[in-house]
Parts: structure tokens; sequence; C-alpha cells
């Protein structure tokens, strides 16, 4: 049954932010996980204003196509744990903040987790670059500053050109086909003898 005192109007706005640069952003969430396929993950959320959020999400790199040797894949790790510790600096008083080792993806994953739950509560204001993936999401950006505080005065975080503040167009995929073949029919394929087999 159809009703128009109960019917759910959607609402023009987004709950994600736009890609861009913006000031007054907060950390909200900081979670550690497993995929159903059992990989882990860090996902550090933020949320704007107008309760906007964006996600950055971290997974263990791996060897593969683009990390051929340990060398690559430490460098991509050093990478990684680079852009959370741009989190850490801009929620984190400087004399509150402690060196650690860590062996693991799981345990570096952990202990950022541990130092960046006590602060959530204070709310510190953030600003924050968020752009579009490859395939449309929009998400914090990999390139160069992507987070600060908002009492820095000159900031650092400026767009560059690898980043993307416009959706990109992904077109589907053409499929060739002739329109002037026809598909086999069973009728086409008929015997040629009178054996049973």
């Amino acid at each position: 049954m159809y009703s128009t005192k109960n019917a759910i109007e959607s609402s023009n706005g987004s709950s994600y932010m736009s890609a861009g640069i913006h000031d007054n952003v907060t950390l909200t969430e900081v979670k550690v996980d497993k995929s159903p396929n059992g990989n882990d993950f860090l996902e550090i959320t933020f949320t704007d204003e107008n309760g906007r959020t964006v996600t950055e999400t971290e997974w263990q790199n791996k060897k593969g196509m683009w990390i051929k040797t340990d060398e690559d894949l430490q460098t991509r790790d050093n990478q990684q744990f680079g852009r959370i510790l741009q989190v850490i600096n801009a929620i984190i008083p400087a004399e509150k903040q402690v060196d650690a080792e860590l062996n693991t993806f799981v345990e570096m994953i952990t202990w950022v987790k541990d130092q960046l739950i006590p602060y959530i509560p204070e709310n510190k204001k953030l600003r924050i670059k968020t752009v579009y993936d490859n395939k449309g999401y929009i998400t914090t950006s990999h390139n160069g500053v992507f987070v600060e505080s908002i009492s820095v005065t000159t900031s650092k975080i400026e767009k560059l050109p690898r980043d993307r503040f416009e959706r990109p167009v992904i077109a589907d995929a053409e499929r060739t086909s002739d329109p002037l073949s026809t598909p086999a029919t069973p009728d086409d394929t008929k015997k040629t003898d009178d054996l049973p087999f």
C-alpha cells in the first residue's frame, strides 16, 4: 500500500564529502577490521560540519604486479605509514607522540588505532583534501599532504596534478558484434547420414 503520509522523500544532499579541500573536519572513527576475504585493513573516518564523511582505508601491501622485490615492498610500506602519520601528526600534539617499531601490518594498524581513539572526543578541527579515485568514489588523497590541523596558518595542502577533483567518466565496455551474423540454431546441424548415433 502506498500513502502520501508515509512516503520517504530523498534529500538532495549526499552523506559523503565532495572532492576538494575542506576545513573544520573532525576525526570520528578509527577501525581495524578484516575483509570477507580475510585481508586486514585500517579505516579512518572523518566528518565535516554538515555530517558528511570520507574514509581513509589502508590495506596491507603485498608483492604482485607493481611490487616485485622486498625493497619495493618496504618503500610502499614506508609511503603508507607516512600517510597514516599525517593523521597522527594532525591529531596528537608533538609532545605526546611516541616512536614505535612495528613488525607486521596488523601490529601497525592496531598501534595507530590505539594512538588515535583517545583523541576522538576532543573533536580537533582539521583541514583535509578529498579526491575521486579511479572508480569514481571519494577518498582522501594519496598525493602529498592530505590532512593537517586547522590551526596551521600556511597550509601545505594543495591540489596536485594527479589529484582528481572532478568525477572521472567511466564508459561502459563496448562489445564487438557483427549484426549480420546469425547464431547457429539446432536446425543448422542436421545429420547427413541415417545412423541413429
